[in-house]
């Protein structure tokens, strides 16, 4: 390394000439290397402002994902791909180097010679990119357990991801080695989301905590629930938009266990209280149209378009009318076909990729008008990519024949 002692000021001023450097103020900062270079357990980072606001502020910042993921970066409230940056110009780290701010720094006179050591040199760097949470590990989680209603749920164990087998009795190893159900800590050691964005996905996908884990509920059990509320509401003769919650659960208790009536109800209403204190829930009109219109196309492949637009009609409440809008992201149309057909495909079914997603949609449908295309990948739109951008980036745009906006692929489609 350099022995800063043997070197005289006038010998640096020599050294820093023939590099092309100046003389300026403050002291001469001689660098010396450390004899065991620390490249490899040393890594800098280049932080966004929020990230190091939140480091700054005491809060949680956790690196996450499984062993075969890319790792990500989490806040609060934000999830990041942790990206390595190559850099022409090799870094250098030196933990006790003095810079102007320093108050230190003022101590030294015009040219006095302080030594300064490096740890490591190194030619990379981590980047940090905001990115859309990784939640489709999530629904794979969930759907390991789905709940199928209280006749389904004795002799389930607990197998959560930081259980072992080997801590349960005698026999149950055998009985059960297969579902799994998560805490929502043990949801955030596997899920490569922040804190804010796994609950927020945890309600898009309708799961509940039950018992201290989340669940989603099997589709057919949920029918069985909300059928029930809606069997009620026509058989008390009860307004749709004013449903009294313990009216319902002195009538639906016996049948289903409080939790899933309530969250059913907060599924496809909103709560309310009354003038007399009392709890009410106002169904949502779209959201009880979907509902039937899901139940009717997951029992078919293909449904010919009017026959179901008709069927859906009547199977809703007196007083609800359904229009082909409530279907978005769940259902698809081709109107050119003979006749008219419409089948249930749900963004649901997608991969979470942008490009694998495109390249499925495409696969799936030559050209797509921007209202056909848009549900089917707003849910990856983030902060930092637009819906607009996404398009730009894995579409190419044309005109229909009605002066709509059409997409097709912008590559081959695999």
């Amino acid at each position: 390394g350099i022995q800063e002692s043997r070197r005289t000021e006038e010998e640096v001023h020599v050294t820093a000439q023939a590099a092309g450097l100046s003389r300026s103020h403050g002291p001469v900062q001689l660098l010396r290397f450390s004899p065991h270079l620390n490249a490899q357990e040393l890594k800098l980072m280049e932080l966004p402002s929020d990230v190091l606001e939140a480091l700054k502020k005491g809060d949680r910042v956790v690196v996450r994902g499984d062993p075969s993921n890319e790792a990500v970066l989490c806040t609060g409230n934000r999830t990041y791909e942790l990206k390595i940056a190559e850099t022409s110009n090799a870094l250098l780290l030196s933990p006790d180097l003095f810079v102007p701010s320093n108050a230190q720094f003022q101590r030294f006179g015009d040219g006095s010679l302080v030594s300064s050591q490096v740890v490591a040199c190194l030619g990379d760097y981590f980047e940090l990119r905001c990115c859309q949470p990784k939640t489709q590990k999530l629904r794979e989680l969930l759907s390991e357990c789905p709940y199928k209603g209280p006749e389904y749920e004795g002799g389930l164990v607990d197998l959560g991801a930081s259980e072992s087998m080997d801590t349960f009795p005698e026999g149950v190893q055998k009985k059960r080695k297969g579902p799994h159900k998560y805490t929502v800590e043990e949801l955030k050691e596997r899920v490569q989301a922040s804190d804010a964005e796994l609950l927020e996905s945890l309600e898009q996908q309708q799961a509940c905590p039950v018992d201290g884990f989340w669940r989603v509920f099997d589709p057919d059990y949920r029918d069985r629930v909300v059928l029930s509320i809606l069997t009620l509401l026509e058989e008390e003769d009860w307004n749709y938009f004013e449903v009294p919650l313990e009216g319902c659960m002195g009538k639906l208790l016996q049948l289903e266990p409080r939790f899933a009536i309530e969250h059913c109800l907060k599924w496809y209403g909103t709560a309310f209280t009354s003038d007399m204190g009392e709890a009410f829930y106002k169904l949502s009109e779209e959201k009880v149209c979907q509902f039937y219109g899901e139940l009717i196309l997951r029992q078919g492949v293909k449904f010919s378009y009017h026959e179901f637009m008709k069927s859906w009609q009547d199977s809703v409440p007196e007083g609800m009318t359904t229009s082909l809008h409530q279907l978005k992201g769940i259902a698809l149309t081709d109107m050119s076909a003979t006749p008219p057909a419409i089948w249930f495909y749900p963004v649901t079914a997608l991969p979470q990729d942008a490009t694998e997603r495109f390249n499925r949609l495409f696969s799936l449908r030559e050209k797509w008008t921007q209202a056909d295309i848009e549900p089917y990948i707003r849910d990856l739109e983030t902060s930092s990519q637009s819906l607009k951008a996404l398009l730009l980036k894995h579409a190419r745009m044309s005109t229909g024949p009605k002066g709509e906006k059409v997409f097709n692929a912008k590559r081959t489609v695999t």
